[in-house]
């Protein structure tokens, strides 16, 4: 899920091989409560399968979505007042970039001067790209594909350039971010607790977080979801061993960890100051953190008496006081 920087609407991406977005203003009267329901009002169509990532540009013009297929679909974001019942228009898929050769499980948007995407894919590879080219009128093809990182289990500073083809250890990246405190610079998490910042100019591994426990061999559990903190140096990790972990990104130094759910941590959110952090886990509750204190203030247990299922992702609004959970 991904909120409209301004608006009061959200997209939503689904295993039904669609997005949707809901206006969260037109209201319906729920049937059985007093809460208010909300219809779709534009659902985007052209990924083949399960859509597994979704990013939303920070001036809101632009939506990109990843999928099973393989593809990043980019696609101008329609008006929030569109009619349900207009028909179809090919114009909002704005391109198709093509590149991974396997699910597209994560992606982040850098907008302002950059307009720079970053996908994480089950085919080992980080690509950057720059998806929207306005010279272009055929918005289609490997032209917008800036850089590939493969991983580098060595030492920091060792470029794997372009191939990415060192996949024999089965280390794929499972999370990406800008950092955004640093936007020369990008960090990765990996599906082996391997948690690595990038430089996006020369490709090479620049900081490699601590993720051994003391000295002993023990890692933690494989990373599931990463996030910049928006103003300070620091990187967070969402783990499948329950915890959610702090790195400082100048030392890779683990700044804090706390077990945070009953069961792995699936998705986190950073709101637009940098004060509280949401949380959702496969234990069904979402977590609210005041992040100076690493304390949890508020735990929203809506999603468990229902269905008793996982959250799957979690966001914050950026400008207005809402928070969405999936």
């Amino acid at each position: 899920m991904a909120f409209h920087p301004t608006e009061p609407v959200l997209i939503t991406a689904s295993e039904d091989q669609t997005l949707k977005l809901w206006n969260l203003q037109k209201t319906i009267p729920a049937k059985k409560s007093a809460a208010l329901d909300v219809e779709p009002v534009y659902t985007f169509r052209a990924h083949t399968g399960p859509v597994l990532s979704l990013a939303v540009a920070p001036d809101g013009d632009y939506c990109f979505s990843g999928g099973i297929d393989a593809t990043i679909r980019c696609w101008n974001m329609p008006h929030s007042t569109v009619d349900p019942y207009d028909s179809y228009d090919p114009n909002v898929l704005a391109a198709t970039l093509l590149g991974h050769t396997d699910a597209v499980w994560s992606l982040s948007y850098l907008g302002g001067n950059h307009q720079q995407l970053l996908s994480a894919s089950a085919d080992g590879t980080v690509k950057l790209w720059s998806p929207i080219s306005k010279s272009t009128t055929s918005n289609v093809g490997p032209q917008q594909l800036v850089k590939t990182f493969g991983y580098s289990p060595t030492s920091v500073g060792t470029a794997e350039e372009g191939n990415g083809n060192n996949n024999s250890l089965n280390v794929v990246p499972t999370a990406v971010d800008w950092v955004y405190e640093d936007p020369a610079h990008m960090v990765a998490g990996y599906n082996n607790a391997a948690c690595i910042i990038y430089d996006i100019e020369t490709g090479k591994s620049v900081v490699r977080m601590d993720t051994m426990q003391d000295n002993s061999s023990e890692k933690f559990g494989a990373i599931t979801c990463v996030v910049s903190h928006p103003t300070l140096p620091l990187t967070i990790t969402a783990h499948e061993d329950r915890h959610i972990r702090f790195f400082d990104n100048k030392t890779g130094k683990l700044a804090h960890a706390m077990v945070a759910h009953l069961d792995s941590v699936t998705s986190l959110a950073v709101d637009v100051n940098g004060l509280y952090l949401i949380s959702g886990s496969h234990d069904c509750s979402v977590r609210l953190w005041n992040l100076e204190t690493k304390t949890c203030v508020q735990e929203i247990t809506a999603h468990r008496k229902k269905f008793d299922e996982s959250i799957f992702d979690v966001a914050f609004h950026p400008s207005r006081p809402f928070i969405a959970s999936a």
